[in-house]
């Protein structure tokens, strides 16, 4: 059976609430049967004592003295609580007895357990009765047994036993409704919550759910929905822009191939010609095919296993490696590059190899492609405070301060009109940045326009 929140909240505190009332009324019914039957059994005792005083003779000639007393009237009516005394011989025969027995005896208890006060019968009534040994010269030479009418008490016990009984689904019912009514406004807000959710669509992201006016559980939990919502409205403004970024992007070398292929179906080309115009359309499949393995490299960041693949290695090893594949491109800018390696710049780290290599190949070929002719570029490796710091400074053309906090976006390019001779699709750093956060390398950048940047990289020292 499936039952509403608030009728499951409800329906708990009955239970627990139900456990506890019954251990309650155990307890309250417990302490008065206790304290009926104590008084019942104090009085019982007292008259046994009271009558043993009045016993005179032994053995068999064992009878009560002054009988003539017990003509009273509670010793002839049973309707005043009377007291019914009894004698009997070891062998349970009858010596003597009050008045008010008439005709009756009381029963005579097994020796080993009657000293403890039972309830019997007598015509038909409850009465509660006691066996004592009358003693002779140190030895049981009788048996006193005093029994009192215990109606009374068992009539208070069964009313509060029935009081109890109707009492306890009467108070299980008034708990359920209450509990029930104060669950429903204790999650109101969730309802609100919920209508609000219900109505949030991609479409409509900007929506928020009003905070509960008490900052109690419900307040936190109304918080982080509208942090995670605004999480989502980032990323999917990310993802729009990003699509079209890319789409732009992709449509420029795509726009280029058509035109070159249309310009060759015109008319009849030379050799030469066609040689020219098949070397720009490679071009720009290149150009093409770069753009998409970038973005392809960007979406598999998602899925890459941090750690997967650690391993530990020298850092300064890396760098003379990347500056190896860029030979070609420093030559012909005529670029120097010094590799300044201080106390500890050769210890280890561990971390990927190769998204190590994706990032000094991307911060390395940004300082190459933006620095001039015969510049140079200063590649510093230094330990400090359990990391290995790497320092890459060139003299390029450098960054504008308000595009600083952008240049990490995908496909953003600082003022790529003023140098629109510079290839580049706005991937690199972005690929930089996602595979830092993933190998928990300190990314920072300092740049100045017109007078270069520096990129400062913090990998963990290797154990």
């Amino acid at each position: 059976m499936s039952l509403p929140f608030k009728d499951r909240i409800a329906l708990y505190y009955v239970l627990t609430t139900a456990a506890l009332i019954l251990a309650a009324y155990l307890v309250v019914f417990g302490v008065v049967h206790h304290q009926v039957y104590t008084d019942l059994d104090a009085n019982l005792r007292f008259e046994a004592a009271k009558h043993m005083g009045e016993l005179t003779g032994d053995g068999r000639l064992i009878r009560f003295a002054n009988k003539e007393e017990w003509q009273e009237r509670e010793h002839r009516e049973v309707q005043v609580n009377p007291v019914f005394i009894q004698v009997m011989d070891l062998r349970g025969h009858l010596l003597d007895r009050s008045p008010n027995l008439l005709g009756d005896q009381l029963t005579l208890a097994d020796p080993a357990t009657g000293r403890a006060p039972l309830n019997s019968t007598l015509r038909g009534q409850a009465i509660r009765q006691v066996q004592v040994p009358v003693l002779r010269e140190g030895r049981p030479a009788a048996y006193l047994l005093a029994g009192i009418s215990s109606e009374a008490a068992q009539h208070v016990l069964a009313s509060l036993r029935l009081a109890l009984l109707a009492s306890f689904p009467v108070v299980l019912l008034a708990l359920f409704a209450s509990a029930r009514l104060l669950a429903g406004r204790s999650i109101a807000p969730i309802a609100q919550i919920t209508a609000t959710t219900n109505r949030i669509t991609r479409s409509n992201l900007a929506e928020r759910i009003a905070l509960p006016a008490r900052p109690d559980e419900l307040h936190t939990l109304a918080s982080a929905i509208n942090r995670l919502l605004a999480r989502i409205e980032q990323a999917v403004e990310r993802e729009k822009q990003f699509t079209a970024d890319a789409s732009h992007e992709l449509r420029t070398p795509l726009a280029v191939l058509r035109g070159t292929l249309e310009v060759l179906v015109r008319k009849p080309r030379t050799p030469a010609e066609y040689e020219a115009h098949i070397q720009l359309g490679i071009q720009e499949i290149d150009r093409l095919t770069h753009l998409v393995e970038q973005l392809l490299l960007l979406a598999r960041f998602e899925n890459h296993a941090q750690g997967s693949a650690s391993q530990e290695l020298s850092l300064l090893a890396c760098v003379h490696e990347v500056l190896h594949r860029h030979r070609l491109s420093l030559a012909a800018k005529r670029i120097r590059v010094a590799v300044a390696d201080a106390p500890g710049a050769d210890a280890l780290v561990t971390t990927d190899p190769f998204l190590t290599g994706l990032i000094l190949d991307n911060v390395l070929s940004n300082a190459v492609k933006y620095s001039p002719v015969e510049s140079t570029i200063a590649v510093g490796l230094a330990a400090s405070a359990g990391q290995l710091v790497c320092t890459v400074a060139d003299q390029g053309i450098g960054i504008a301060r308000h595009d600083l906090d952008n240049i990490f976006k995908p496909l953003f390019r600082s003022n790529s009109l003023a140098h629109k001779h510079i290839s580049g699709s706005g991937l690199g750093l972005s690929i930089v940045a996602k595979a830092c956060a993933l190998l928990g390398v300190g990314l920072g950048v300092e740049s100045e326009l017109g007078h270069g940047t520096t990129f400062t990289l913090r990998f963990p020292l290797g154990a």
